[in-house]
């Protein structure tokens, strides 16, 4: 008996709730009328929205934006006042009014599309970054009445021009069979998306750091951008001039720190101790540090006793020995020291001048290749003993 009872307490209820609310649903239900596939929506409750994919793009991509209608609060209305009518945003018509030229609405993809490679064309070198406005209608029509009314949209969009700025261990030039570090900076352009190419070495490389030897006297490198559909898009070529390196200085002066032998000094060729010094050019060395590297690679004599021919010889590599210490702490690249009598054991008291001359210089770069250097420099010292 005790369940019966309260299953009958329980329908009660449901019954109690039903008659409340099924009057108030289906009164709600009655103000809504619906076009079969069409979504519906009164005219005094929305707006027109055209709403960019991306609001600032590169010159040479593709602007695109979506039109959208957004519901807004309707107007305080007096009771009893009719609402508006129903309206289908099946196709509604879209109408420019303003923008910028090759700006058009896409019917199939529903959307506005801009091609902006001309954005910049007659636009001085210095303006990186324009703004385009573009203003329009999308027409609609009532369901319920068959009116058409208007609904204005507006919106704006940025169009940038890549800025590159360019980074380099030597700032204005390119040297030959030395190397050569550029960095491509492109503004809002990640260096992931970068890819550079060069012309002289008809290389590629994806980042925005290039480092090589160019070849030649000229190069060009070309920035590339990956843009959001993958494709690399030129935005920048820079020309280059390829330099050779400058030469660097000899010089025969005396190991003690009494500097150049002048040509009035004389020298005695079994105490004096000298040394044979390569110098590079301060600005390359401090430019180029792994690039500015010399050796001596042959050096020969010539001296004459009285009364006697000429006497040439070659001097062995072991008798002006490399002074790694002095080069370190000078900079330079420092042979000796050593004397006029060690090179070759014919000078004697009676030589009354010898020459040194050096007959071959190599350069080391920074990949360790040996790059003679032919000219630029004295070779040859004459120095006076009596």
């Amino acid at each position: 008996m005790a369940g019966g009872g309260g299953s009958a307490i329980v329908m009660l209820r449901l019954n109690f709730m039903t008659a409340i609310y099924l009057p108030i649903l289906l009164y709600a239900m009655s103000t809504y009328e619906l076009e079969q596939g069409a979504l519906v929506i009164s005219e005094r409750n929305l707006d027109a929205v055209a709403v960019p994919v991306e609001r600032s793009i590169f010159s040479g991509d593709t602007f695109e934006a979506q039109i959208f209608y957004r519901p807004v609060p309707p107007p305080p209305t007096m009771a009893g006042e009719r609402a508006g009518g129903v309206e289908s945003l099946a196709n509604p018509i879209v109408r420019i009014t303003e923008g910028p030229e090759g700006l058009f609405f896409d019917n199939e993809t529903r959307r506005f599309v801009y091609n902006s490679e001309r954005a910049f064309v007659g636009i001085p070198e210095d303006v990186f970054e324009r703004e385009f406005t573009f203003r329009g209608v999308a027409i609609l029509e009532s369901v319920v009445e068959g009116e058409q009314f208007e609904k204005p949209f507006e919106q704006s969009f940025r169009v940038r021009r890549p800025n590159v700025q360019v980074i380099s261990n030597a700032p204005q030039r390119l040297v030959r069979d030395s190397r050569n570090d550029l960095t491509f900076m492109v503004s809002g352009v990640p260096e992931g998306d970068i890819t550079l190419t060069e012309s002289s070495r008809n290389q590629t490389v994806r980042g925005n750091r290039l480092t090589w030897t160019p070849a030649g006297d000229t190069t060009t490198v070309t920035i590339f951008r990956r843009n959001a559909a993958g494709e690399n898009v030129p935005i920048d070529t820079r020309g280059f001039s390829v330099v050779p390196p400058p030469p660097p200085a000899l010089n025969v002066r005396r190991a003690d720190g009494g500097g150049l032998i002048a040509p009035t000094e004389v020298v005695n060729p079994f105490n004096d101790m000298l040394e044979l010094v390569i110098s590079p050019d301060r600005q390359y060395f401090n430019d180029f540090p792994d690039d500015a590297r010399y050796e001596l690679a042959g050096v020969g004599l010539a001296f004459a006793i009285p009364g006697q021919a000429t006497t040439t010889a070659e001097v062995p590599q072991s008798a002006i020995p490399f002074n790694r210490q002095r080069s370190q702490q000078l900079g330079e690249f420092v042979y000796g020291p050593f004397r006029l009598a060690d090179l070759n054991n014919r000078i004697t008291g009676q030589v009354n001048q010898v020459s040194i001359f050096v007959q071959d210089v190599n350069r080391v770069n920074f990949e360790n290749r040996r790059i003679r250097q032919e000219d630029g420099f004295a070779n040859n010292f004459a120095l006076r003993t009596r």
